[in-house]
């Protein structure tokens, strides 16, 4: 029963995350983000990890997407109806091929022929072991870390493109 409820709930949650991403309405679109962090909330907790979905749910759910509003408003960003022009031939390209990298990866985590599993982060924690926790994330699982970075340097690059943008405009 777990198993179906944890599955359930990241299913929702990436529906929600691709909701978000294709949703035209920057309100909307941050509604849908707020949905997907909670239902990512309840599959750490369903992890043993309840610290961590009660910090997705307060700072991120709580206070971070209520900046986003905020900022939201201030800038009355208003929501386009039709776009300037098509996207360019290699604008194309490399979304199907970052969608067709990231579905694999996915078929891959999913039928268990990604990484060994490493030691439960839980245990490192609980310990005390923090250090290991560190050593473990800056060696073992750099690779998903400095990925996560650059995630957020594009999300705060394309967040400066749509303020100049209004600022053209």
């Amino acid at each position: 029963m777990e198993r179906l409820i944890f599955d359930a709930a990241a299913v929702i949650a990436i529906l929600f995350a691709a909701l978000m991403v294709l949703n035209r309405n920057p309100v909307k679109s941050v509604l849908a983000l707020v949905v997907s962090f909670f239902f990512l909330a309840i599959t750490y907790v369903l992890l043993s990890a309840p610290f961590i979905a009660a910090i997705q749910v307060i700072v991120y759910a709580g206070a971070i997407l209520v900046l986003f509003l905020f900022v939201l408003m201030l800038l009355n960003v208003q929501r386009e109806e039709t776009p300037e022009k098509e996207p360019r031939p290699i604008q194309r390209f490399l979304g199907g091929a970052a969608i067709l990298v990231f579905t694999i990866g996915l078929v891959e985590v999913l039928s268990g022929k990604g990484a060994a599993p490493g030691p439960p982060v839980a245990a490192l924690v609980s310990g005390g072991r923090i250090g290991a926790l560190a050593r473990l994330l800056f060696t073992e699982y750099l690779l998903p870390f400095e990925a996560l970075s650059v995630l957020l340097l594009a999300a705060l690059v394309g967040a400066f493109v749509l303020v100049e943008r209004e600022r053209r405009a």
